[in-house]
C-alpha cells in the first residue's frame, strides 16, 4: 500500500514539474512592478517601474501608447516609442526598466506629458507597454491602472 502511495506521489510531482513553463521565452517578458501614483498635479513626475525576462536577443524598443477616457488625444503625442538603454547582450536576461514622464513640467531624463487643448477639466488616461527586441520579438501588452491627471 505504501509503494503505491509513493508511487502516485512521484507521478503527481513529474506531472507538476513537466507544467512549468520556462519563465525565459523567444518574446520578452514585461511586468508592470509598480506605479508612483494615480493621481498627478502639474509638476509631479510619474514613474512606471518593469520587471522583464529575455531568453536572448537584444532589447530596442518600449513602445508606449497613451489612452485618454475624456480629452481629445488629436492634441498631444499618445503614442511614443522610448528607447531602452543599452544592456549588455546575455542569455537568459532579467532586469528591470524605469520610465519616468514629467507632467507639465521639464525633469532631466523624463518624457514630458501634458493634456495639450483640452483645459476644461482633468483627464484619466490608461497608459500600454509593449517591449520589442531588435529581433522582431514583442512581449503582451501590459496595461496601467487609470491615472487622473489634475489640472
Amino acid at each position: 500500500m505504501k509503494a503505491k502511495i509513493v508511487f502516485l506521489l512521484l507521478i503527481i510531482v513529474i506531472i507538476a514539474n513537466s507544467c512549468n513553463k520556462d519563465k525565459f521565452t523567444t518574446r520578452p517578458q514585461l511586468t508592470l512592478k509598480s506605479v508612483s501614483s494615480t493621481r498627478l498635479v502639474t509638476g509631479q513626475t510619474l514613474v512606471f517601474t518593469f520587471d522583464f525576462t529575455q531568453k536572448s536577443g537584444t532589447l530596442d524598443s518600449l513602445y508606449i501608447n497613451r489612452n485618454s477616457l475624456w480629452c481629445d488625444t488629436s492634441t498631444y503625442h499618445s503614442s511614443l516609442n522610448y528607447k531602452v538603454p543599452s544592456f549588455t547582450e546575455v542569455n537568459n536576461q532579467t532586469g528591470q526598466l524605469t520610465i519616468n514622464f514629467a507632467y507639465n513640467t521639464t525633469s532631466s531624463g523624463a518624457v514630458e506629458i501634458n493634456n495639450g487643448t483640452c483645459n476644461v477639466r482633468a483627464d484619466t488616461s490608461i497608459f500600454k507597454f509593449c517591449l520589442g527586441d531588435k529581433e522582431g520579438h514583442f512581449s503582451d501588452t501590459v496595461k496601467s491602472p487609470k491615472i487622473v491627471f489634475v489640472k
